[in-house]
């Protein structure tokens, strides 16, 4: 509806309806002088009773004094049809947000013109608020919502030019969102700025000669919104409606394209989690999983875990007995993480077992199996290893460590305390070296705890290392359990420090004690 209103604010519309309309904000800002043209906020037509907003130009006379205004009267419906036009995939959609934050255009009419984007929180969104107000801002950007359901949506969203401070947001599930969606909401800018300044003109000409090609857009974008990137825009005008849909026909091509793309990559990255799944369980397999392990030994209590920071790791454990009866163990850290170091954790598991399986001499354990690992390590990767040969009838250990942690040592009813030996280099550095062992007395009751650093080297949100004290404390709050609840209690105490913190590197833990 276009009408006429002179300076006492009374008017005449095309429709034939006839009113004041003095009281209104865009007539005051008019016929003050401040500006020639104005977009008024949403309100009720006087002469229609639907929501709508005008747009609404001065008229001068010859001496350039202000005698009154022409304006036209655009449904509040017509915008939310133009943003909802453009909707993206299946469940995507545009809106637009007035100055206040009030959402005056949307799909659903649930929302539209009752929800404060401002004081969304109150209706159980979250994340929309920052969104409104970077947008009341005058700031474009990138966001994410959550809906009262539950459901995360990712928006773009940016200021409407020659409007009065509104906002246009094209939001979309965040499980559909496509990379192209940024040029979407760009071409939606344009569209909508178009339609506004087109309609300016329309007021100050009163011609409605681009009517029709805005319609054939929108209708043929209605058909895109739906997910039919086939549809046909075909719109001749030689002027800058030709231009958009244009651009628009380059997007669903270049959309078509993406999705293809997409498609090709998801598949791919499911076939390598789903390999990655069949080596983790392919590495589980290979470390001793029965405990107790060896029920006919009364002497002993051992239990052991790993847990890799991503699929497969590279710390190792492994036990088993020797001819001469004495129980050997091990627990090993491959340098990195990933297939890499579980391939290297193999070689070097094997090699250990067929040494000490041949030779239960310790020293020369872990200098024969270095000297295996350098031969020809291209990708100059290392290990360290702790190992013990303990005798349950004499309760006497012998150990040797490859540059690991040291093992944390509880006396009978004592605390725990480090098991320090001579530093060593890691395995797979340095050919030539030589490894010293060391003994010591295990007693009934007493409890050997070995570790891989990811232990003591597991971190909290704040990026603070858990570290030998805090390992300490937690394994002297655990002593006098049996092995088994020692293990997992530790493991808790871990989770508990990091505090959701995902690991850093692989954790591995064994613990063995000579039965009272």
């Amino acid at each position: 509806m276009v009408f006429f209103a002179d300076r006492q604010g009374a008017y005449v519309s095309s429709i034939g309806s006839y009113g004041n309309v003095a009281d209104r904000p865009y007539f005051r800002e008019i016929m003050s002088g401040a500006r020639d043209q104005v977009i008024s906020e949403p309100l009720v037509s006087r002469a229609t009773g639907a929501t709508v907003f005008v747009i609404a130009s001065a008229v001068k006379d010859k001496d350039g004094r202000v005698v009154g205004l022409v304006a036209a009267t655009v449904l509040l419906d017509t915008l939310t049809e133009i943003a909802g036009a453009v909707s993206v995939a299946e469940n995507g959609f545009g809106w637009v947000m007035d100055h206040k934050g009030l959402l005056i255009s949307h799909p659903s009419p649930n929302v539209r013109m009752k929800l404060n984007l401002l004081e969304s929180s109150r209706n159980g969104y979250s994340g929309l608020e920052p969104i409104a107000a970077a947008l009341k801002q005058g700031k474009s950007g990138f966001g994410e919502y959550r809906r009262p359901d539950g459901e995360v949506f990712a928006t773009i969203y940016t200021p409407i030019p020659n409007t009065p401070n509104w906002g246009l947001g094209v939001s979309m599930p965040k499980a559909q969102m496509m990379a192209k969606a940024d040029r979407l909401m760009r071409l939606v800018v344009i569209g909508i700025a178009l339609v506004l300044t087109t309609t300016i003109l329309v007021v100050i000409i009163v011609s409605a000669r681009i009517s029709a090609p805005i319609l054939a857009l929108v209708q043929s974008t209605e058909a895109v919104s739906r997910g039919n990137l086939d549809a046909t825009i075909d719109i001749r005008t030689g002027d800058e409606i030709e231009t958009l849909a244009q651009a628009f026909r380059r997007m669903m091509a270049e959309l078509k394209t993406y999705i293809a793309n997409l498609q090709k990559v998801t598949s791919e990255k499911e076939r390598v989690e789903s390999e990655l799944h069949v080596a983790n369980r392919i590495q589980a397999s290979m470390l001793p999983r029965i405990f107790p392990p060896f029920p006919d030994i009364r002497e002993i209590d051992l239990f052991a875990t790993m847990q890799p920071a991503r699929e497969v790791g590279g710390d190792f454990f492994d036990f088993f007995v020797l001819e001469d009866g004495r129980l050997c163990f091990c627990v090993g850290d491959v340098s990195g993480k990933g297939v890499p170091a579980a391939l290297f954790m193999v070689i070097v598991m094997t090699i250990l077992r067929n040494q000490a399986m041949h030779d239960a001499d310790l020293a020369r354990i872990f200098s024969q199996t270095n000297r295996m690992l350098c031969a020809d390590n291209d990708e100059m990767m290392f290990v360290t290893v702790f190992m013990g040969i303990l005798d349950p009838r004499t309760g006497g250990l012998e150990y040797v460590s490859a540059g690991h942690n040291p093992p944390a040592l509880a006396r009978q009813d004592g605390d725990f305390a480090f098991l320090r030996s001579a530093p060593s280099l890691a395995m797979g550095v340095i050919e030539d070296i030589d490894f010293e062992a060391h003994s010591t007395q295990l007693a009934p009751g007493d409890t050997l705890f070995v570790y891989s650093d990811g232990v003591t080297e597991a971190m909290d949100v704040r990026g603070e290392l858990m570290g030998e004290p805090r390992t300490l404390d937690a394994l002297n709050a655990l002593k006098f359990r049996p092995v088994r609840e020692l293990v997992d209690g530790m493991d808790a105490r871990i989770k508990a420090f990091a505090n959701g913190a995902p690991p850093s590197d692989d954790i591995t833990m064994l613990a063995v004690e000579m039965v009272r």
